[in-house]
């Protein structure tokens, strides 16, 4: 009686793993892809400056760099749904998902309120609403990819994924941050637009590398699983 229990419950934890490996592979793969059409976007304008100005009104980039933006929130939402299914291993304070989620629907919201030409800091002369929204939920994706890297830094899982975690998060706030003093107090900038595409492919490439770890734990924790269940099969 015992053993039929058990097998009866093994279908419908073993297809919700492979719905994580689905997602976080997805999730990860999208992260990358992103990255890469930033990328294709600045080679297409070499003269702008920062990341946000591929994306504004009227640019030629703008399509390709607003869907790229679009696609970086749909990684972070499709890597949220594949935690959720593992909600007792990735939790550090509060949920990763949680973080990631809002992180998503920032990169959404900023693809699809684009900036105004030029991309003007908000509250500067010839800067418009659309500037604020925009900028605003950048930076808060940006910072909320940050939190999301330590929380993944304090989990007690893969050395080093920690570990890289931990670098990366170092690496991108200190990039942002001085090529975000530079735009600010009008520095070089080449230097600050340098250095916030660095910043913004440090944080995406983690994203991926995030999504495709997640699909690695999964695929191990299936292996042991059906090893044990053949175990349990020749024992039974």
């Amino acid at each position: 009686m015992t053993d039929t229990i058990v097998r009866s419950t093994r279908p419908a934890v073993r297809p919700g793993r492979r719905r994580v490996v689905l997602l976080a592979g997805v999730g990860g793969t999208a992260a990358f892809l992103s990255a890469g059409l930033i990328w294709l976007s600045r080679l297409w304008d070499p003269s702008v400056q920062y990341v946000s100005q591929l994306g504004a009104t009227g640019m030629p980039t703008a399509p390709l760099f607003n869907s790229a933006l679009l696609l970086l929130g749909i990684a972070a939402v499709l890597v949220d749904r594949a935690l959720l299914h593992r909600p007792e291993v990735y939790v550090t304070g509060w949920p990763i998902a949680a973080t990631l989620v809002v992180c998503g629907a920032c990169f959404a919201v900023a693809s699809v309120v684009t900036c105004s030409p030029g991309c003007p800091v908000p509250f500067t002369p010839g800067a418009l609403p659309q500037d604020l929204i925009h900028i605003s939920a950048a930076v808060l994706g940006f910072v909320l990819a940050i939190v999301a890297m330590a929380q993944v830094a304090l989990l007690r899982r893969r050395p080093w994924m920690r570990r890289a975690s931990v670098a990366t998060l170092v690496a991108v706030a200190l990039t942002s941050l001085t090529g975000a003093m530079l735009a600010l107090f009008r520095g070089d900038t080449a230097l600050g637009g340098n250095l916030e595409f660095t910043a913004a492919t440090l944080a995406i490439a983690w994203f991926g590398v995030f999504g495709l770890q997640v699909v690695a734990d999964e695929r191990v924790t299936l292996a042991r699983a059906g090893g044990e269940r053949r175990r349990s099969d020749a024992t039974g």
